[in-house]
Order: C-alpha cells, then sequence, then structure tokens
C-alpha cells in the first residue's frame, strides 16, 4: 500500500506507457502467437510461466529462454519475423485501444503531462499498433527494443524515454502490465500503475495504484 513511501508524489510531468497489455490488450494475440510457434518447434508453453519469466523481454531473450541456449542475432531475427507475421495476422482485424486510455491521453495532455511510450517490441510492431490505431501523434516520444541496450527489467527502457521527455526519472509515472516491467519502473525510481491486463491486481509488487 502507498503508506511505504515516506514522500508524496509531486504532480507528475510524464506519463510514460508499455504498448503491449496497456495501449491495446494484445497480449492474448502475442500469447496465441508464441503457443503456435513454439508448438510446432516441440515445446509446449505455459502461460504462467511465460507471464512471470518472459513478458516484456525482447524477442530473442524469449528465444533464448525456451532453447535453452544462446541464439544468433540472424537467427533470432529470422525466427521473430515468423512469430511476428504470426502476431499480426491474429491481431490486425482486433486492434483497439484500452477501454479509457484515449480519454487518459488528452485529459493528460490538456493539463500539460508529457506522454511517451517504452516498449520491448520493435519498430514495426509500433508502428503496427501506434499507426494502425491512429495514436502516434499522442506520444512526445517513443522509446522501442530496437533502441536500448538491455530490455526490461533493466531501467534502461524508462531512463531513455524520461531523458527524450526532458524530466526527471521521479516526476514520471508508468503504466505497466508486465511485472519485468514495473521491476524496470522500480529500478528507474518511477511510480507504477499496474494495468491487470495479464497479471492480477494483487500480483504487482510496487505500484501505487492498481486499476481494475
Amino acid at each position: 500500500g502507498p503508506r511505504r513511501y515516506n514522500r508524496p508524489m509531486a504532480t507528475p510531468k510524464a506519463f510514460l506507457f508499455d504498448m503491449d497489455g496497456v495501449v491495446c490488450h494484445n497480449m492474448p494475440a502475442h500469447e496465441e502467437a508464441w503457443t503456435r510457434f513454439f508448438k510446432t518447434r516441440g515445446i509446449a508453453l505455459e502461460l504462467g510461466e511465460f507471464r512471470a519469466k518472459t513478458m516484456g523481454m525482447p524477442t530473442r531473450e524469449v528465444l533464448r529462454y525456451y532453447f535453452k541456449r544462446e541464439v544468433p542475432a540472424e537467427e533470432a531475427h529470422g525466427l521473430s519475423q515468423v512469430k511476428e507475421t504470426l502476431y499480426r495476422r491474429l491481431y490486425g482485424p482486433k486492434r483497439r485501444a484500452l477501454p479509457g486510455l484515449r480519454a487518459l491521453l488528452s485529459a493528460g495532455r490538456k493539463a500539460g503531462v508529457r506522454m511517451g511510450l517504452g516498449t520491448g517490441s520493435k519498430d514495426d510492431n509500433v508502428t503496427f499498433i501506434l499507426d494502425g490505431m491512429d495514436l502516434r501523434r499522442s506520444f512526445d516520444a517513443v522509446v522501442d527494443g530496437g533502441m536500448v541496450k538491455k530490455g526490461k527489467p533493466d531501467p534502461e527502457t524508462w531512463l531513455l524515454l524520461a531523458d527524450a521527455l526532458k524530466v526527471r526519472p521521479r516526476d514520471c509515472v508508468v503504466f505497466e502490465d508486465s511485472l519485468l516491467g514495473e521491476e524496470a519502473a522500480r529500478r528507474a525510481k518511477m511510480a507504477v500503475v499496474g494495468v491487470p491486463t495479464s497479471h492480477r491486481a494483487e500480483e504487482f509488487r510496487h505500484a501505487r495504484l492498481r486499476l481494475r
């Protein structure tokens, strides 16, 4: 609960959003794509483990986790094309923003809050969501998985985004649906709002606020 925090938060200067599971409820399509992808390669995906251990990680890390070996960049690139093509085919017809997102973005903007998007997804998936849903202009800066050396739970994504928005980490509020993303925000010393599309609200460990 909020009692653990000794200082009340000043008015936030920036809202930082994860993309998958926060901007839209597309994680079921990602999970279905991964399930099919691994099934054809003789690996059965258990969703609880997938969500807890790899959700929010870059694709190459997910491949390494399930193949239990290093995956060279070129191989990872080829395999990720296969998985993402499958995902876009599954999710393309269903693209829509999470309820309340557009209203929050416009209310925040009117209040002078900067808006950023920080995701482990690569630029082609960001284009698929942001441009496919006409949300690109709602964000002042975007950091995608191809722009960082270390993905979540490393704080690099959120710190780079704060830098791009010209705000201090402590003036940011992060909206996250994954526990790895929540941990990345904690390490960046940012307040977190838990979005329970992929995890139950009580699974978030550091969130100041948990949405329904």
